[in-house]
């Protein structure tokens, strides 16, 4: 097994660490006890304090410079006393402003810079294959291109918000509240729908199970959001489902309570690159292998906001490792019908090379960019994982074995 240890400092600034729904100002003031940022005092502050003191939830300096009512420099059971009695009127709190800067929310206090980024790499398995035969050992599930699905739901075992899962896998993002959102939506199965209740249906049939059915709120959210900013993307009228995702023929008020519950606190909400108002192409996929990809190396077209980023815990989930196996006429076969013109020699071992990848994984394991198959050069992705192999992988993140 081989360690992880890869987080850099370009990675964490783009981890805010917000927890009111509301895009904050960087220059905002707060009073002492706010610690949810939400303008006010409540019990929810000396609940947010006590599970920071004992480390169900990690905190920031932010969070720090507000909720230190004692002055010891750390968050404790008794900062989180105080701030329930000043919540229920028994005492008061002092009443300087506290000034808070974006670095504030972006510097851990009581976790350690790499918690969720040190997992292990699994080892390639070994192939014991029949003879005459082609094993493609394939890591992950998608394209692997903006949010992990698995991974938002790793990153909320590990504390993090809905706000902060986006801002990872979408780099340099911010979320912001649309101005104006039509009643209805043109979707192609239904014609014009109610927007939000669109949005709940399409959310239920892509990634309401992957969430374990709502148990995890703040992956829904993040998903949700996804879903929503393409919505707003398309301008409201979709031509094509595939470019938003595939809406259920449940009808709305058939749909969990705790579904259209998160899609109606969350809805208008959206993702756009800092200081910008424009929506991101918020695509997902299911299974990371171990960085996403760059939008460029899966369909071309550099992105700023789709750039890879670290999603090793999806190594650790059910179902990363698949294989496919080919005998050396079905392979034979795929080539030819792709393209008749690829030259093949008669020792299968020489058919296919993988030429560059992006080492997400590793040195010998990453998201396959190029391919020689036989004479000819193709990308992973499109020309080799999509047309030739006619989408039998899960991901473009693979390795080939011939077994003479």
């Amino acid at each position: 097994m081989k360690k992880i240890k890869k987080l850099t400092a370009a990675v964490l600034s783009v981890i805010i660490f917000v927890l009111s729904f509301t895009v904050i100002s960087f220059a905002d003031e707060f009073s002492a006890g706010d610690i949810d940022f939400d303008g006010s005092i409540s019990s929810s502050d000396a609940r947010y304090a006590l599970r920071y003191a004992v480390s169900l939830e990690y905190y920031t300096k932010a969070h720090l410079k507000v909720g230190d009512i004692d002055g010891d420099s750390i968050l404790s059971a008794n900062d989180a006393r105080a701030i329930l009695r000043a919540a229920v009127g028994l005492d008061a709190l002092p009443s300087q402003p506290i000034a808070l800067t974006l670095s504030d929310y972006r510097e851990y206090v009581n976790c350690p810079k790499d918690y969720i980024f040190n997992w292990d790499v699994p080892d390639a398995p070994e192939i014991n294959a029949s003879s005459g035969t082609f094993t493609f050992t394939v890591y992950g599930y998608g394209h692997g291109v903006g949010l992990s699905q698995y991974g938002a739901l790793s990153m909320e075992d590990a504390g993090y918000t809905y706000d902060e899962i986006l801002s990872h896998y979408y780099t340099g993002t911010e979320i912001k509240k649309a101005s104006e959102i039509p009643s209805l939506t043109y979707y192609p199965t239904t014609g014009y729908i109610d927007t939000e209740q669109l949005l709940a249906r399409i959310v239920y049939q892509e990634i309401y199970g992957v969430t374990q059915y709502g148990k995890y709120k703040e992956s829904l959210k993040a998903m949700a959001l996804c879903i929503f900013t393409l919505l707003m993307r398309e301008n409201f009228y979709v031509s094509n489902k595939w470019d938003v995702g595939i809406c259920s023929s449940v009808g709305y008020y058939n749909l969990p309570y705790n579904l259209r519950e998160v899609v109606h606190e969350i809805f208008g909400e959206y993702i756009t690159v800092i200081g910008q108002t424009y929506p991101i192409m918020s695509v997902y996929s299911g299974l990371a292998a171990g960085m996403t990809a760059a939008s460029a190396s899966v369909w071309g077209g550099d992105l700023s906001y789709l750039q890879p980023v670290e999603s090793p815990f999806d190594m650790q989930r059910p179902g990363f490792i698949t294989f496919e196996t080919y005998t050396v006429n079905q392979m034979y076969n795929l080539i030819k019908s792709y393209d008749s013109s690829i030259v093949l020699s008669d020792n299968p071992a020489e058919w296919l090379e993988i030429i560059e990848h992006t080492a997400s994984m590793d040195e010998n394991r990453g998201y396959v960019t190029k391919i020689r198959v036989g004479n000819k050069l193709l990308t992973g992705n499109n020309q080799f994982q999509t047309g030739l192999m006619k989408n039998a992988f899960n991901s473009s993140c693979f390795t080939v074995t011939y077994t003479p």
